[in-house]
């Protein structure tokens, strides 16, 4: 008889968790209590659940060994194994109290957190949005010795969202070396955004180790520091770090800060210019980019370098994409139909020849219609220029320069195959401050031309299903331009050239408006020919995919500089990409006169997902260079992938380059990897090296 007094009572009291009293609102609806077996306390009004306890509230729910309930308040007591769950997050406590009402508890002895991250602290309060943990613990993994961590008097924890604490002490495991004013960390980013161990011999700079480390100190913004040491050399160090900031609206403040200085006691050889190197050596690289405005964006870089071999001999990885330091300043505002830029790009260091910007305002007016069909397009600039010599050993050229383009344009099309557009334009520049016995100099040039276009294609229905072709779209567009510009070399001796012709393979734009080296024109009567293949086949998800990418150009100049000859090399590029997993390119460049081959770049990759690659490229140009890169790496399992590069230089007949090493994925947290490199002939870098580099994978 009492157990089916029990029982009826168990029901009641469920039903009334579900159905909200008479004149109150029920916080949620369908709240849900269940267990094993139930017991009903008439003293305090409470009902205890034991056995598999749970309570489910909306996405939250409790489960314990125990759970007392108490009606009148709203309050549930879990003791025993207590387990809150809301979604990914969880907390493990001995005891919580949780408030039904509002969806606040608090706990003891309390573990936290969402995979991967992991909290711990002998409190908890809060609801299932935020919490507050006191002498709390926090790691990026479950606790190992080298998962990063750092522990705090309280932490609050955003549910899904971010980890904040003040005064924390930040390392690695049990070791807490660093104290930082505060942490603000978003959970969708690394709780160490960059670290990078690297150690190990070369002969240049003797056994070495260097590590560099950012921390999150508030809402984007992480600040660490290099440093490194070498047996040859001394010790580098430098502050460095990472921002970005995202505001409601939008707009952005991103950038990044890296340094290094050192008292360089080793073998320092000699710079750029034959120069000793000094002994107190240094760089700064700062790049930063900001939107002031949801209209105005400004932009900066500095790369300041007390010699020009300072990122070669410490940092070659960074060397090899900026071997000429940049250093600018640009803000663009961006109008209706129009851009506005102020550019200022100055030279630190006397190493490099730079054509300083001093500065650089510049006006362009977007193509517009402006009736009957007819668009124009309108620029105009000033800039205050200069150039020192190299060494500051020479006379500094100085320029002060007005110019303006404006040109107008109409296109004849019939359907979608054919498209003609005539163009009529002119360009005048102002010298002030021009050479030649001249204190000023105005040229004013015209240009006429065309560009014309004729698309054609065609469609097969050829089938293969080991390349995954479904079917040929054949896309053929002829191309033909034309500029005529009068007399576009005159007055080349009264005018500063400092914005002069630079080396290039490529065809360089023919239009006057695109034209950049504007202090150095030639004679400019081209027609450009060009031919445009795409081979496509039907994407199985969407739209197509290219097979096959053949483009072929050339000029022809009717006006020419003295050795120049009528028709250009032809140049042109290949993209194979019939598969996935294959990618072809060839970029090749042959005079028609003797069909003599000038240049020559290929890439050939063949990959199978991330288990392994292999990459063959090579780089050929007549009497300076004919090299062939190999490239491979191989995945053995989930921890180990091996990989090699061999670089070889068939005129000198030797190995520029060999490297071989061993990659290690440690814990899903750390990349190891392992390298021996092997150079060869003359340079500044050592002729052998061996190197164990530390870097975060992320979590």
């Amino acid at each position: 008889m009492l157990r089916l007094v029990l029982r009826c009572l168990k029901f009641l009291f469920g039903f009334a968790l579900l159905i909200p009293a008479f004149g109150q609102e029920d916080p949620i609806a369908n709240a849900e209590l269940s267990a094993l077996t139930t017991s009903l306390d008439p003293d305090t009004n409470a009902v205890t659940f034991t056995g598999d306890a749970r309570l489910i509230n909306g996405n939250a729910v409790l489960e314990a060994d125990e759970i007392r309930y108490f009606t009148g308040s709203n309050l549930a007591i879990a003791t025993g194994n207590v387990r809150l769950t809301d979604g990914a997050d969880r907390i493990l406590a001995e005891k919580i109290t949780f408030n039904r009402g509002d969806l606040s508890f608090t706990g003891k002895n309390v573990r936290a957190g969402r995979y991967p991250l992991y909290m711990s602290g002998d409190s908890v309060a809060g609801t299932v949005s935020e919490i507050t943990i006191t002498n709390a613990q926090f790691s990026g993994l479950e606790p190992a010795f080298y998962h990063p961590s750092f522990s705090a008097k309280s932490l609050t924890y955003l549910m899904g969202e971010e980890v904040s604490a003040d005064s924390p002490r930040v390392g690695f495991g049990d070791i807490r070396p660093l104290t930082l004013p505060q942490i603000s960390q978003l959970l969708d980013v690394p709780l160490v955004s960059y670290i990078s161990m690297r150690g190990g011999f070369r002969s240049s700079l003797g056994a070495y180790a260097e590590a560099q480390v950012h921390i999150p100190v508030g809402n984007g913004i992480k600040i660490g520091g290099l440093l490194g040491g070498y047996s040859a050399r001394g010790i580098m160090a430098g502050p460095s770090a990472d921002y970005k900031i995202i505001h409601d609206d939008g707009r952005e403040i991103i950038g990044n800060l890296n340094t290094g200085f050192i008292h360089d006691y080793g073998d320092k050889f000699t710079d750029l210019l034959g120069r000793p190197v000094p002994e107190n050596r240094g760089y700064a690289k700062w790049w930063h980019a900001q939107d002031i405005t949801e209209d105005l964006r400004i932009t900066a870089k500095l790369n300041y370098w007390c010699d020009s071999e300072i990122l070669r001999d410490f940092r070659p990885r960074d060397f090899f994409d900026v071997q000429a330091p940049d250093n600018y300043l640009q803000a663009v505002y961006t109008g209706s139909n129009y851009l506005v830029t102020a550019f200022t790009r100055v030279a630190p260091n006397d190493f490099h020849r730079v054509q300083e910007r001093l500065p650089e305002i510049h006006f362009d007016w977007l193509p517009q219609i402006i009736g009957n069909g007819i668009y124009e397009r309108f620029q105009a600039s000033f800039a205050a220029l200069r150039e020192d010599s190299l060494g500051n050993i020479g006379p500094t050229l100085r320029s002060n320069r007005l110019d303006s383009y404006y040109a107008v344009s109409k296109t004849f099309s019939h359907e979608d195959w054919f498209s003609f557009t005539p163009i009529v334009a002119g360009r005048v520049t102002h010298y002030s401050r021009a050479t030649g016995g001249k204190g000023s100099y105005t040229r004013s040039l015209g240009e006429v031309g065309f560009d014309l276009s004729v698309r054609t294609s065609s469609v097969s229905d050829y089938q293969n299903k080991t390349w995954k072709i479904n079917g040929i779209r054949h896309l053929f567009t002829p191309r033909l331009s034309y500029r005529y510009v009068t007399e576009a070399d005159k007055g080349r001796a009264y005018i500063p050239s400092i914005d002069r012709l630079t080396f290039r393979t490529y065809l360089p734009p023919i239009g006057l408006g695109d034209t950049r080296n504007i202090d150095d024109l030639g004679p400019a009567n081209v027609l450009r020919l060009g031919f445009d293949n795409t081979w496509q086949t039907r994407n199985p998800e969407y739209g197509s995919r290219d097979l096959l990418v053949f483009n072929l150009a050339t000029d022809f100049h009717f006006d020419r500089l003295p050795g120049q000859r009528t028709a250009s090399d032809i140049h042109n590029f290949i993209a194979f990409t019939a598969a996935p997993w294959l990618q072809f390119d060839v970029y090749q460049r042959v005079t028609p006169q003797e069909f003599t081959l000038q240049e020559l770049n290929t890439s050939l990759s063949i990959f199978d997902g991330d288990a392994w690659s292999i990459r063959f490229s090579n780089h050929a140009l007549r009497n300076e260079i004919e090299e062939y890169i190999l490239q491979t790496d191989v995945r053995l399992n989930e921890a180990y992938e091996v990989l090699a590069k061999l670089h070889y230089d068939t005129r000198k007949n030797r190995f520029n380059e060999q490297a071989y090493g061993l990659r290690q994925n440690l814990g899903n947290l750390w990349s190891l990897e392992y390298l021996v490199t092997i150079f060869d002939g003359p340079r500044r870098e050592s002729d052998f090296g061996f190197s164990v580099a530390v870097e975060v994978i992320g979590f």
